[in-house]
This record gives structure tokens, C-alpha cells and sequence, in this order.
């Protein structure tokens, strides 16, 4: 009933009203509202959700009443000063947990943005000072849990946001607000939609000169606040770039001594981890899995910090530890684990990791405790990718073997086709693989994955597969070429060809136990690839292959690491150290071909080779437009959505022209449609982009 009440006189609000009456009715809200939540929102949740499901509606005429400094102006601020104070951050997020539709977030979100104005950030009286502030918190706080793009932004909001902010970043009058706007700030930089126009408004070159600014150094709020900025951005493969050409690493260096001085102990170790990880997440791929790296005392210190918070988080219901989400330890370290040194150091150095993670694993797969299904997908996919990195040593096993629970969840995770993507969520890094891929790379290393005996097979018109070719897809163009060139003369099991069905694994495998040779396309992306590590550990190891490393033609990679040791003292052949035909004569003639057969010279795949297919694709059909979505490894969803009512080769061109020059609206439209169609469910930005990037291929040989 009290419910009813405050809510009946929110909505009867008016700029009709007399001033008694308005005075009158704001009062009684005051007085409600600060009777229903005495220590915030979180006191009572329905009261709570009530109140934001209409507040928006009366905004319109508290800006009116704020307008003029008088009686009304007085009550309207006392009320707004009272609901800022309940919506802190930690109780907002908490009471936004709790709501299981994902719509209601959605309609909370968009209720509350579009009233954000620009003229809120140009008050110097600061009269619209709860207000906006109120606005900023409902907002940040209701995005947290769902995906959100440019087009629900309101226009110039990173502009003039990041204009008032750079004029009070230091002022202790406005620094509440300032707050609010680098917390929402922190939250769109979580979101891989977000970071261009994040980027392009430049919120970035804005903190790290922030942080170099010399002088006392602002609040420690603020100050965390744009470490974390910094700290969400790093998440990203874009971001990355554009922080590591403004020296980011350097500044947060700089920037240590002054906060150290400036913030007490607990604070400055609070900004110090974030400072950490952001350093780690900057590092360049190649640099982390240099092996002198542990010679480095700061990263010695991150690898401390790291596994302190993973432990003490994984015991929190909450799974936060000062602060900080589980996610961000686990993200860190699962690019750190790359670095087989690291990985060993950890694993030994803290007996209570191993296990730490094998209960995450467990809870997370079969209690499903989670409402916010990215959290839970980043924690699962984080953690079978942390566990693949483990089990290529030796020394873990046992320790798998022992942990029955674990191997049953990741025997159940192997197995389980609707786990099944090619892609990854758009918060963790790019490198990480699916829960299913990773999950049977695990058990493929432990020897758990016992993949059936190959039955025998009439190949029509084939012979039985001499060569397997193991590659990283940088490499795929070279692939193709040495294919075609090579398969006139034996019989070859590449991926792009013979994989048919979701069992990827057991199809490598039937591949490699069919070969005489393995051929390995060396790059420095087959090195850091855990997929192509696990298929060379499965030749060598398991089936005792001989292995023919191969380098491209304009490959300068030297081996190191786990793949320099496996590949030293083997015959090699570099394809940019002589013709391809002498190259490609040579590996017929390692792999026991008769005799040094003599290759034609042909034009490279861009040419004429090709030339016969591309021309063709105006007579396609329905049936050849569902095998080009397959052999481009296109998502079935999108061949459903878009594909099916492709009917001939020329439609489908079309439509790679116009997407070609309408792809950011097109973005959006496949993306609304997609959730139309498959129940709510989100469109994978990778998936969207191989779709598109198929596209554009097919459609720039139509133009050649």
C-alpha cells in the first residue's frame, strides 16, 4: 500500500500545480522514500523497483522546478539529494542483479538515457546537481547487465561528458558527479560496441594525461575511477592499440609515486591492482610468452596480486574481493597462462590454485548460480581455457585424474553440442576458444578423449590421404595455393575440406591417423594457437607422425619456445627461399612420392586457377549458396536469417554489395532481427564479421 501511495504521488506531480500543493506533495515523497530506505534501494526491493519504473516521468518538471531558485526548487532538491544517497553504486548493482528479465534492464536503461541533456553538464550553479547525478547512477547501473550500442546513446554524450569532466576533474564541489560520469564511462568501456566511439572522442588520451598531470592528485575515487577506465579498455583488441601508441604502460608507472603519496595504504593498493592488470592485459603476445619474463619483478608482483584475489573471490558469494569480480583475475590469467613459466610457477607456488579452479568449474556447470548469463560465460569459458593451457604439462595430469567431479564436468562440457560455437564472447580476449573446444583439447592432452578406430572407408574417386596439413589460418591463402598445386599429385587431408560435422577433434585425429607426413605451416600465429599445439602434441606424441615443417613465402618467424623445441633438427622447407615449383617438387619428393614429380608453373589462387568459380557464382542456386555459408564456416543462425531467402548467386551478390556500403546499418538491423527470431538471443560480433568478411571476398573477386 505504501507502495501504491508514492508511487500515486510521484504521477500526480504537474507544473499545473500551486506551490503549496506541489511543496505539499514533494514532501510526502521525501518523507516515504526516506522511510523505505533508511541504508538504500536494497532495503526494499519492490518499493525500490517501483520508484525507478516511474521517476523518469516527473524529470521533465523537477528540471522546471530546479530552474528557479526558490521554495519549490528547495523541496525538489531535498527530495533528489535523499534518492541520490540511496542509489549508491554497490546497492544499485546489487538490487539490478535481482531482476531476472532482461527486458525490464533494457526499458529501465532507455527510460533513463534518453533524458541525460547537455545542458545538465554546462551548469555552473550546479543546480542540476542531484538530478543528473541520479539520472547517471540509474543509468550506468541498469547497462551493466545487458548489450547496448551507439544508436541507444543520446548524441555527443562522450563529447560533452568528457568536456565537463576535464574542467572539474579536481573540484571537490562537483567531484560526486564527476564520479558518476567516469563510473558510466567504466561501464561502456566493458562493452565492445561502445570502445569506438569511446576511443574516437578521445576518453583515452583524456585519462592517461590525467594520470601525468602533475600536483596533488584528485580524490581517490576519481583517481580509481580512470584506472578502471583504462583498466576495461585494455579488454579490448582495439583499445589495446590505441593505448599502447599513447605510452599507456609508462604513464600508470609515472603516475605510482604521486598516488602513493596522496592516498592512504588500502587505497593505493586498491589502484595499484588495477594499475597491475592493466599492465599485464597491454603486454604484447610475444612479449608474455618470453620466458625471461618472470625476471620481472613487477609482473612477479601482478601474478602475487592475481592469484590472492582469485582465491579470496572464489570464497565470496558475491565472488568480489576488494573490489574486484573473479572475471577480471581470471581473464588476466588465462592470457598470462600462454607462457608455459608462468603457468608452472603458479601451479607450484600455490598448491590451492589447482583446486580453486576445479570448484569454480563444478559450481559454475552444474548450480548455475548466475542470472546475468555473460558473467557466467566469461567465468566458463575463462576457466576451460586455463585448464587447456594446464594440461599440456605433464606434471598436472595426475592432478586432473585425481579430480573425478572435474573430469566428469569437462567429459560433459567435450560432449555437449550446444556449447558448441565458433566464437567467443565479446568481453574476453580474442584468443580464448569455445567451452566445447576447449574442454576436448583437454582431454585430448590427458589421453581421456578415446576417439574411435577409423573404419574402413571407399573413397570415391580418392585415394587414402598421404599428407595432413596442420596450419594457422593467417596462413590460409598459402594453404589453399600449396592445395591445389599438390592435390594433382596425392591425396590431402586439410581442414576446410574434409571437417563436415561439429566433431572437429575426431576428425583431426581420423585426419593425422590417416597421414604418412604431417605438413606444419610455421608462423608465429601457430605458435601462440592452442588448437594447432594440441594437434602437433597428438602427431608427435600419440601417433609418432613424422612431421615437414613449411614456411610461406614471406614468413621471417624463427621457432621458439614449445614449437621451436619440437620442430629443432627437422627437415624444413621455406617457400621464400626458392620457386614454388622447386619448393613443391622438394616436399613431394620428402614424402616418398616415386619420383621428383615436375609442377606446372600456375597462377597463385587470386588468378585464373580461380577465376572459373568466381564467374560462376551468378548461376548459383539455393543448395550452392548453403555450401558456401558452410566452407566459410558462417554460423548456421545467419544462413537461417539471411542466407535462406538468398534463392540464386546473383541475389546473394547483391546483397555483399549493398552490405559493402551500408554495413554499420546493416549491423543493426541483422542484429534486431536476430533477436526477433531466436528468442532474445544476442548476435556474436565475430559471427557477423566472418559473414561479412566472406562477403566482401566473394564479392571483390566478382569485381576483379
Amino acid at each position: 500500500m505504501a507502495t501504491n501511495d508514492f508511487v500515486n504521488d510521484l504521477k500526480s506531480l504537474s507544473l499545473s500545480q500551486s506551490e503549496n500543493v506541489y511543496i505539499e506533495i514533494v514532501q510526502r515523497l521525501f518523507l516515504r522514500l526516506k522511510s523505505a530506505t533508511p541504508n538504500g534501494l536494497l532495503e526494499d526491493k519492490p518499493f525500490a523497483l517501483s520508484l525507478i519504473d516511474n521517476f523518469y516521468r516527473i524529470i521533465p518538471i523537477f528540471e522546471k522546478k530546479l530552474s528557479n531558485k526558490n521554495a519549490e526548487s528547495h523541496a525538489t532538491n531535498l527530495f533528489l539529494e535523499t534518492l541520490q544517497n540511496a542509489c549508491r553504486g554497490v546497492l544499485l548493482t546489487d538490487l539490478f542483479y535481482s531482476v531476472k528479465d532482461p527486458s525490464h534492464l533494457k526499458t529501465i536503461f532507455q527510460n533513463y538515457i534518453s533524458l541525460l541533456k547537455e545542458d545538465y553538464f554546462r551548469d555552473d550553479n550546479n543546480q542540476y546537481g542531484h538530478l543528473v547525478t541520479c539520472l547517471l547512477a540509474i543509468t550506468g547501473f541498469s547497462c551493466l547487465f545487458i548489450p547496448i550500442t551507439e544508436a541507444n546513446l543520446p548524441s555527443n554524450f562522450f563529447l560533452y561528458s568528457l568536456e565537463f569532466t576535464k574542467k572539474n576533474w579536481k573540484s571537490d564541489e562537483k567531484a560526486e558527479l564527476v564520479n558518476y560520469i567516469l563510473t558510466l564511462i567504466k561501464i561502456f568501456s566493458k562493452k565492445p560496441l561502445l570502445v569506438p566511439i569511446i576511443i574516437r572522442h578521445q576518453w583515452p588520451h583524456a585519462c592517461i594525461q590525467w594520470l601525468t598531470t602533475s600536483g596533488q592528485r584528485p580524490s581517490f575515487n576519481t583517481d580509481l575511477h580512470i584506472c578502471y577506465i583504462l583498466q576495461k579498455l585494455a579488454r579490448c583488441a582495439t583499445a589495446v592499440e590505441v593505448l599502447n601508441e599513447l605510452n599507456c604502460v609508462k604513464s600508470l608507472i609515472e603516475s605510482k609515486e604521486q598516488m602513493k603519496k596522496d592516498h592512504n595504504e588500502k587505497e593505493y593498493s586498491t589502484i595499484d591492482f588495477i594499475q597491475s592488470i592493466t599492465y599485464a592485459l597491454l603486454i604484447e603476445s610475444d612479449e608474455i610468452k618470453q620466458n625471461s619474463l618472470l625476471a620481472d619483478q613487477f609482473m612477479c608482483h601482478i601474478l602475487e596480486q592475481l592469484i590472492s584475489v582469485i582465491l579470496h573471490a572464489s570464497q565470496s558469494d558475491s565472488l568480489i574481493y576488494q573490489c574486484f569480480h573473479i572475471t577480471e583475475g581470471l581473464v588476466v590469467l588465462s592470457k598470462l597462462f600462454v607462457n608455459d613459466e608462468i603457468l608452472k610457477k603458479c601451479l607450484k607456488e600455490s598448491n590451492q590454485l589447482f583446486d580453486c579452479l576445479s570448484q569454480l568449474l563444478i559450481r559454475f556447470t552444474s548450480e548455475i548460480p548466475l542470472n546475468i548469463q555473460w558473467v557466467q560465460d566469461e567465468i566458463l569459458i575463462t576457466l576451460t581455457n586455463l585448464f587447456w593451457s594446464i594440461s599440456f604439462h605433464q606434471f598436472s595430469h595426475e592432478k586432473f585424474q585425481s579430480h573425478t567431479k572435474l573430469m566428469i564436468v569437462l567429459s560433459n562440457l567435450s560432449t555437449s553440442s550446444s556449447l558448441y560455437t565458433s566464437t567467443r564472447i565479446d568481453s574476453v580476449p580474442l584468443d580464448l576458444s569455445s567451452l566445447k573446444k576447449a574442454a576436448e583439447g583437454i582431454l585430448w592432452n590427458l589421453e581421456s578423449l578415446r576417439l574411435p578406430l577409423l573404419k574402413e572407408k571407399i573413397y570415391q574417386d580418392q585415394q587414402e590421404p598421404l599428407i595432413m596439413i596442420s596450419y594457422s589460418h593467417i596462413d590460409k591463402m598459402f594453404c589453399h595455393e600449396l592445395v591445389e598445386h599438390l592435390s594433382q599429385y596425392l591425396s590431402i587431408w586439410v581442414d576446410y575440406k574434409q571437417i563436415k560435422s561439429e566433431n572437429v577433434w575426431e576428425e583431426i585425429a581420423n585426419g593425422m591417423e590417416k597421414a604418412n607426413v604431417i605438413v606444419l605451416i610455421i608462423s608465429k600465429e601457430y605458435y601462440a594457437s592452442k588448437s594447432c599445439r594440441q594437434e602437433l602434441s597428438y602427431a608427435c606424441d600419440t601417433l609418432g607422425k613424422r612431421i615437414l615443417p613449411i614456411y610461406a613465402p614471406n614468413q621471417q618467424y624463427q621457432p621458439n619456445g614449445w614449437l621451436g623445441i619440437r620442430i629443432a633438427g627437422q627437415k624444413y622447407i621455406h617457400f621464400g627461399r626458392k620457386s614454388f615449383k622447386d619448393a613443391a617438387n622438394e616436399l613431394l619428393s620428402v614424402v616418398h612420392v616415386e619420383k621428383k614429380l615436375v609442377l606446372p608453373v600456375k597462377p597463385t589462387i587470386q588468378n585464373i586457377v580461380k577465376q572459373e568459380e568466381k564467374n560462376s557464382v551468378k548461376d548459383w542456386t539455393k543448395n550452392d549458396i548453403q555450401k558456401w555459408f558452410d566452407e566459410n564456416h558462417i554460423h548456421q543462425d545467419l544462413f537461417t536469417l539471411i542466407g535462406n531467402h538468398l534463392l540464386t548467386g546473383t541475389a546473394l551478390l547483391h546483397y555483399a554489395q549493398h552490405l559493402k556500403q551500408f554495413y554499420r546499418h546493416e549491423y543493426a538491423q541483422v542484429s534486431s532481427n536476430y533477436s526477433k527470431k531466436f528468442d532474445g538471443k544476442q548476435l556474436q560480433t565475430v559471427d557477423f564479421i566472418t559473414f561479412v568478411d566472406a562477403c566482401e571476398r566473394l564479392y571483390g573477386g566478382q569485381k576483379s
